[in-house]
């Protein structure tokens, strides 16, 4: 060979080397890259196609399906379609898992593999890389090899790169969404995708601000669901939840003018309307509109349901201090809608303000109370139809520093609102045990039971049997003569997980009893699966039970159905004679109201069952 022919031979070998490892600077995401540098080799070194394959592990979630081929590794094809698998060929797989098994080096190892007319030149990157070229009848000349090897090291190292990059990329794409969709669900509710109680909070207390810009005034409109629980308690949570989203429609076809509507909790919808001019013509307008949403009932399952509406409408402005007092101003004002009937909305007015400072005074100091020892226990005693005591209801009570004795329904509805009857819950409990030990260290001749009310919150916390036994094995007591009232419309929440909650406290020794028998619904037919000892009559069927055909009726029909299920049963607020000898004649042997005893303190009690059950 002539020095011109050997020079031609040689600037040709550069000029495929140079264009080959080239192609690789033209992308730098993998597929593109891959396809740019086969087919500048399927061009320049005249082969009929070429492959790359890539162990999935290091190429991550990058291939499809049909890409994932021998030992889960995935290969890349130019063209996409080919006649021949190499990696089906016997002696190309053969050398393919002699690769698999060798451990990473910083060389490329090239092979040729013959089969049936077709040369395949493989070459390897230990167990990181394969690439091969695929020509028929006619191999790629040594020279051409060698000249190559060090474009696919190349290629090689630039597929590690673009994958690297890629799956960094990737990685940060999906924490953004995973940020996104933690976002979302932080501001968003589950149920409906309407705003949350949170994001409303955020976009109140932005739209106050804007009001001191433009010195108009907003709204705010409260919706409660009238009954909703029955709904759920009768029909099912599944109707329940179908009917919160369809009530959630309606309304947001309405809301066309930048309000914003959101789901505050349970059954409370909320719509924020802007601050605009003409704004009380606006809001009569927007609340015709709310009220036409209630004025056709809701088909679901092929079931028609009347839904009626209570609402609570306040204004904001510049000058209202934040969001919660808004919030709780269109709450107070929806509380005195309920007290109409149908769909109903009443304006927050300013003699309500005393009513709201107090409740947040209340919600205030009732935690500084448990803190400081304000909260204490009285005892109303039971008794049978001797008179003599049995057991009694351990009631709280709250003598407020500058207010003076606050009503139970009071402050126990404002922790009910707030959780606070959570920690509150727990001090009564603990109050009991104490109680119980007490008692328990009297040597009393016959045994005394103790009940206290557990809310519903409390009841369907996940831990509350834990939380429970510690308190017990704090003050190391046995609880058999601690009676647990739960009230009829706590229990038919979730009577599954109720039964089961039940059960658990039963097993630990507890006596588990309805309070307000018969004010909830469905109460017979749900009865009969909760394990419970004892039923209290409530007082409302006791009132006057001896001039009311109605209320004895329903006593004399609950007696029925204590005798029928074995359990005990007590009248509770009897509060005359002729209340006492109707009970009796109807067959009712327990006793708790004010004829007998009201409510004494701790010490006193503890002198009535001494007096009565002590040896002399």
């Amino acid at each position: 060979m002539s020095d011109s022919t050997s020079n031609l031979a040689t600037l040709e070998l550069v000029s495929i080397q140079y264009e080959i490892t080239r192609s690789l600077n033209a992308n730098t995401d993998f597929r593109p890259l891959c396809r740019k540098y086969m087919e500048t080799c399927i061009r320049r070194l005249s082969v009929k196609a070429a492959y790359l394959y890539i162990p999935r592990k290091l190429a991550g979630d990058l291939f499809t399906t049909e890409e994932v081929v021998c030992n889960d590794w995935g290969r890349i094809s130019m063209p996409s379609i080919t006649a021949c698998n190499p990696e089906q060929v016997s002696a190309i797989n053969l050398f393919f898992k002699q690769i698999f098994r060798t451990q990473p080096t910083d060389y490329v190892v090239s092979k040729q593999i013959i089969h049936q007319n077709t040369f395949y030149h493989i070459f390897a990157f230990s167990n990181q890389a394969i690439f091969v070229l695929e020509r028929i009848d006619k191999s790629l000349p040594p020279q051409v090899i060698n000249a190559i090897t060090p474009a696919v090291k190349d290629l090689f190292y630039a597929c590690r790169s673009s994958l690297q990059h890629t799956q960094m990329v990737n990685e940060v794409e999906r924490r953004k969404q995973a940020e996104h969709q933690l976002t979302y669900i932080a501001f968003h509710d589950e149920l409906t995708g309407l705003p949350n109680r949170t994001r409303l909070i955020n976009e109140l207390n932005q739209q106050i601000e804007q009001c001191s810009s433009n010195a108009f005034s907003g709204a705010l409109i409260y919706i409660d669901l009238d009954g909703f629980r029955d709904i759920n308690d009768s029909l099912g949570h599944h109707v329940g939840d179908n009917l919160l989203c369809q009530v959630a429609q309606r309304l947001q076809l309405i809301c066309k003018q930048h309000e914003i509507l959101g789901r505050f909790s349970g059954d409370e919808f909320v719509i924020l309307c802007p601050s605009q001019l003409n704004l009380k013509i606006y809001i009569d307008e927007f609340l015709r509109q709310i009220n036409q949403c209630f004025t056709t009932n809701y088909l679901i399952d092929k079931r028609s349901i009347d839904v009626n509406a209570s609402i609570g409408v306040t204004y904001f402005s510049a000058n209202s201090s934040d969001a919660y007092t808004v919030f709780m101003q269109g709450d107070l004002a929806m509380s005195k809608a309920k007290t109409a009937t149908g769909t109903c909305a009443v304006f927050y007015q300013q003699d309500m303000e005393k009513q709201t400072r107090r409740r947040y005074l209340l919600d205030t100091d009732m935690r500084k109370a448990l803190t400081q020892n304000d909260f204490f226990m009285v005892a109303q005693p039971q008794v049978d139809d001797n008179g003599h005591i049995i057991g009694a209801e351990l009631l709280i009570r709250w003598n407020h520093s500058e207010l003076g004795n606050i009503a139970p329904m009071e402050f126990i509805g404002i922790a009910e609102k707030t959780g606070f009857i959570i920690p509150l819950g727990e001090w009564i409990f603990e109050q009991a045990c104490l109680c119980i030990k007490s008692l328990q260290a009297l040597s009393l001749t016959k045994p005394i039971t103790l009940a206290i009310n557990l809310s519903a919150k409390q009841f369907y916390q996940a831990d509350l049997i834990e939380r429970i036994t510690a308190i017990i094995n704090k003050h190391q007591i046995t609880v058999c003569n601690i009676e647990l009232e739960l009230t009829e419309s706590a229990m038919l929440e979730d009577v599954d997980l109720a039964v089961a909650k039940i059960t658990a406290l039963k097993k630990i020794g507890f006596e588990v009893s309805i309070d307000d028998f018969g004010t909830g619904y469905s109460s017979l037919s749900y009865l009969k699966h909760l394990p419970v000892d004892k039923i209290k009559i409530d007082r409302s069927f006791v009132t006057l039970i001896d001039k009311r055909d109605d209320s004895r009726a329903i006593v004399e029909a609950t007696m029925l159905i204590a005798r029928t299920f074995n359990l005990d049963l007590i009248a509770e607020g009897v509060e005359t004679e002729a209340e006492v000898n109707t009970l009796k004649a109807l067959g009712c042997k327990a006793f708790q109201g004010y004829f007998y005893y009201k409510p004494i303190s701790i010490n006193d009690f503890f002198l009535l069952v001494t007096e009565q059950y002590t040896l002399k």
